[in-house]
């Protein structure tokens, strides 16, 4: 969530002791207030050098959502208000869920943006976890670098919700993230033999180092985890996390060298 910060006042005399300590022993305060919302307000307003300190903490996460009754939380007005703001590029995680209620509907797509909401989505240039629900990748190519290039240099871990498209535009949206560590795929709802046509001209262009972990959930495409083995030239997760996902023994082959913590559950339907 996102949640407004307000600068502290300024003055030119201040009797507290709390604001003549050095910045180092200042964050290191802040650091234990990570999780208090409310307590990283008040810093904020204690003098600049803990608004400094604090503000990073307060904007870390933003998500958005388009199944909120409130509008402050839905797509774009959390983009606009922190672009407003100028907070943007302390987002270090983004969330976009929610954006699709069904499989025919909108989702995330190009339809969401204009060239006001683009440019100011384009100002995220710091985010480390990105997780996007009901991408609809067909919609955004070929110009799909357009808006998600500038977080393709910092994104070190990618969750897709539900992601719409045929397997190698999937793992070409994947391939755009150079330093990619860890990967989520979850609830993908295509059925056997509804797999959309595929173009064998989608070749990712990069290599993901792909050594961090590797959630999967109710997924059912196991041609997308061939070709992404294959694209990629093997997988090499350290840590995998699976539930009902049909493909498992291929995913343990191709990381039998790296795995290191693995997490089935034994009432797996799909269990090997």
């Amino acid at each position: 969530m996102y949640s407004g910060g307000t600068s502290p006042e300024t003055s030119t005399t201040c009797s507290s002791p709390a604001t003549r300590l050095p910045q180092e022993i200042v964050e290191m305060i802040i650091s234990y207030l990570t999780y208090d919302i409310l307590s990283l307000r008040a810093c904020t307003l204690t003098c600049y050098s803990w608004y400094i300190a604090a503000v990073p903490h307060l904007h870390h996460t933003l998500t958005i959502t388009n199944g909120s009754r409130d509008s402050k939380f839905c797509w774009p007005d959390p983009i606009q208000y922190m672009y407003t703001l100028g907070l943007l590029p302390l987002v270090k995680e983004f969330r976009i869920l929610d954006c699709g209620r069904n499989y025919n509907s909108v989702g995330l797509s190009p339809k969401l943006f204009n060239y006001c909401i683009l440019h100011q989505f384009l100002a995220l240039t710091n985010v480390r976890k990105l997780e996007l629900g009901h991408l609809d990748i067909p919609k955004f190519m070929p110009r799909i670098r357009r808006y998600f290039g500038h977080l393709t240099h910092t994104t070190r871990s990618l969750v897709l919700i539900e992601p719409r498209g045929s397997r190698r535009q999937i793992i070409y949206f994947i391939g755009l993230f150079q330093h990619l560590q860890d990967l989520e795929l979850t609830n993908d709802r295509t059925k056997s033999g509804e797999e959309p046509a595929d173009d064998l001209t989608f070749i990712p262009p990069f290599v993901p180092p792909l050594r961090g972990w590797l959630k999967i959930r109710h997924f059912t495409r196991v041609g997308l985890l061939k070709d992404m083995i294959d694209l990629f030239g093997g997988i090499r997760f350290r840590y995998m996390h699976l539930l009902d996902v049909v493909g498992m023994r291929l995913l343990l082959d191709a990381c039998a060298e790296t795995l290191r913590t693995l997490v089935l559950y034994p009432a797996d339907p799909r269990g090997e």
